[in-house]
């Protein structure tokens, strides 16, 4: 038998939606004021009246006010979809607004706040309304959701309150909340001044906080833009929906051991990083990813537009600006990321305690390197109007985490790669000031200057044992750390490698591929791990000839170089040109420093070919020679990408790199290897070897030479 029965919603839900969607008191506050926002307002205050015998919140704006249809048929109907739909997602008529509310519930934001509400509205040339609720009286009218629920609202043909203009007043009391500590009051006007855009205000939208009786609490709060112009450095940007990238970088140092201002600016792609995870997915879910941000990624997130104030808080710089403990409680307040829409803020991003682009995770692992989210003071600023696939949260407390969001992410945390990779070299600069450590020399030196301090005193017995023992440890110390730092890179290509190797097989299964095929790409998988093994390996010092070598590394980049449409010309194993000689040392090693080399080179060439849309194919040569008189034997990676971006005094050492994502450390264990065995490694142009090498022109990107004692 089958019966139906009504489905009945009991009247406290009103009370749930007002106190459960919105997180806290501050965003209950920021619910009112986009309210006025979206009509039209270009002054809000808010009171907030604490010593009265009543206290209450008192938000008041010049916008459009509402007529009776508005107050029936939006305010009093809760979900309303009268600004959430495309057809209701209209611009305003003054200052060309799109609305910020999507949800239509969030006036009951006022809930948060108290048990009373009045509200007093009036539209130019119109009537004047007025309606009072009592939350627990409304809702204790009537157990469910009814016709019953009722508010009157009296219309005053001639206005007491709006006596010009138009406008809305909204009056919270019998508050929740009457004991507000000196640090709620600051951080509400902290919040108040955040809800526009800081860095870049809204001429026409202005939002003003009183507490009257406790002014002093607040008084004396520092600016935000003197504190901004304390920052070491800035970048300013702006991307838009063609992906074009233009950026403006600063640094400006306080007069302090001769630091030097620079200021540099560009116009180009931005290079994405590269997304983590991205080899743990399989079949159709894998996509190889571009190099650059594309208008494919932007189409549903629209334009980005921001800044980046960073901060170094060491006490030695901080001690320059005068009060440093004033401006470490500032970034305490206002550090992080926000984001706005059409200038008005998102949140909570960008509130004390929320990484969202986990930034102190990235800096953990880099430490000295990378920024964290404490030493930084930034936003993000979209177009409401372009950025469709981001939707808020019903609490209010950010967006929706689809892909849309996903993207944005990835976004931001590219923008802050390069940003930080453009100020690797101010920042050893600052270091070096600080350290007084610019005219330190190298390891080796010092300890020939200890020997030679000690002959001339003859203290020789005395002192040479120790540093032929300390050199002894540091020498271990450094072929540990080679050893250990090469077997992580491998491992990271292991892996990249054999995962591509999966995705071939289930694309192959997916497609009913014939059983040969399969077999074969099963084969080569079996191959990989191979080439791979010795790699994750101690070795000891062995004999290989440079083209079997080459061979060697060439197999764990085979697949990639159709895959990233990279024409490889390999030399070495060229009858006609092949140039052989011996390698002996620990082979793992050299294998995997070439490796890294020609993976840099497979990026590079790739970059350049992406970034300046040339016909030519990104292309790799790799050659060797041989020099009998001084027997040794040189083999040499050549390119057609960007060459070498570094100042050359950075180029192949630690954390030093111009690569989105990259550690900078490539190069730097590549040298090491090179020196452990008596060779030596170069970096230079790829003009300064095509005299010596005849090579073609179109070659014209980095070169990267490793020589071999024999």
């Amino acid at each position: 038998m089958l019966n139906k029965h009504p489905l009945r919603v009991q009247s406290h839900i009103l009370r749930l939606l007002g106190d459960q969607l919105i997180g806290h008191d501050r965003l209950a506050v920021f619910e009112l004021v986009k309210n006025s926002y979206d009509a039209d307002a270009s002054e809000v205050s808010i009171t907030i009246e604490l010593n009265s015998t009543d206290p209450c919140v008192k938000v008041e704006d010049n916008g459009s006010g509402m007529n009776l249809s508005t107050i029936t048929g939006a305010w009093l109907e809760v979900g309303t979809d009268s600004k959430r739909t495309v057809q209701n997602r209209v611009r305003s008529k003054t200052f060309n607004r799109l609305p910020l509310g999507e949800k239509g519930v969030g006036r009951l934001a006022v809930q948060k706040l108290g048990k009373k509400l009045q509200v007093i509205t009036k539209e130019k040339n119109s009537a004047e309304y007025e309606f009072n609720i009592d939350w627990d009286i409304l809702i204790g009218s009537s157990k469910y959701l009814n016709d019953n629920l009722s508010v009157e609202v009296t219309e005053r043909a001639t206005p007491s309150h709006f006596k010009t203009g138009s406008g809305t007043f909204i009056k919270i009391s019998d508050l929740y909340l009457t004991d507000w500590k000196r640090g709620d009051i600051r951080e509400l006007y902290r919040l108040v001044k955040s809800l526009s855009n800081p860095f870049n205000r809204v001429d026409s939208f202005n939002v003003s906080l009183d507490v009257p009786g406790r002014q002093d609490e607040i008084s004396g709060l520092p600016d935000v833009e003197d504190m901004l112009d304390r920052a070491m450095w800035k970048l300013t940007y702006r991307l838009d929906e063609k992906g074009v990238f233009r950026w403006a970088y600063f640094f400006q140092p306080p007069k302090y051991k001769g630091l030097q201002r620079r200021y540099k600016r560009h116009t180009g792609l931005l290079d994405m990083l590269p997304e983590k995870g991205e080899d743990t997915k399989t079949g159709k879910q894998k996509k190889e990813q571009k190099i650059f941000v594309t208008p494919e990624i932007l189409k549903t997130i629209g334009p980005i537009k921001g800044r980046i104030y960073a901060f170094h808080q060491s006490p030695e710089i901080l001690r320059l600006f005068g009060d440093s403990q004033q401006m470490k409680a500032w970034l305490t307040g206002q550090s992080g990321v926000r984001v706005y829409r059409d200038r008005v803020r998102v949140f909570n991003y960008g509130e004390p305690g929320d990484d969202w682009l986990h930034l102190n995770a990235r800096r953990i692992n880099t430490p000295g390197k990378k920024l964290g989210s404490n030493s930084i003071v930034s936003y993000i600023d979209l177009d409401l109007d372009k950025s469709t696939g981001l939707r808020e949260k019903t609490n209010r407390e950010g967006f929706d985490e689809n892909n849309s969001f996903d993207n944005l992410r990835a976004i931001a945390l590219s923008i802050f790669d390069k940003f930080e990779r453009e100020l690797a070299p101010d920042r050893d600069a600052i270091d070096k000031a600080i350290k007084n450590t610019e005219k330190l020399p190298p390891i080796e030196n010092a300890f020939d200057e200890i020997i030679k301090v000690a002959k001339k005193h003859k203290l020789e017995q005395e002192i040479l044992p120790a540093v032929a023992s300390i050199r002894n440890e540091l020498d271990s110390f450094k072929a540990v750390m080679v050893g250990s730092g090469m077997a992580n890179m491998n491992i990271g290509l292991a892996f990249h490698e054999m995962v591509h190797g999966v995705d071939n097989i289930v694309g192959q299964l997916e497609r009913n591929s014939n059983k040969e095929i399969i077999l074969s790409t099963v084969r080569h998988l079996r191959s990989l791990l191979d080439t791979f093994k010795p790699l994750l390996q101690r070795e000891k010092n062995r004999s290989l000839p440079v083209n079997e070598l080459t061979t060697r590394v060439l197999k764990m980049h085979e697949h990639r170089f159709p895959r990233h449409e990279v024409a490889l010309s390999d030399w070495t194993n060229d009858t006609d040109k092949a140039i052989n000689f011996k390698i002996k040392g620990p082979l793992n090693l050299v294998i995997g420093a070439i490796s890294n080399v020609i993976d840099n080179a497979i990026y590079w060439s790739r970059y350049r070919k992406e970034l300046e849309n040339r016909s030519e194919p990104a292309a790799i040569l790799i050659l060797s020679s041989w020099d009998q008189e001084l027997k040794e034997g040189t083999l040499a990676i050549i390119d057609n990408g960007m060459g070498f971006q570094l100042n050359p005094d950075s180029i192949a050492k630690p954390f030093m790199t111009m690569k989105a994502g990259g550690s900078g450390l490539g190069l730097y264990f590549a040298r090491l290897v090179l020196e452990s065995m008596g060779g030596r490694f170069m970096v230079c142009r790829a003009d300064e070897l095509r005299d010596d090498f005849n090579f073609s022109p179109s070659y014209d990107g980095a070169a990267v030479v490793f020589t071999f004692k024999d």
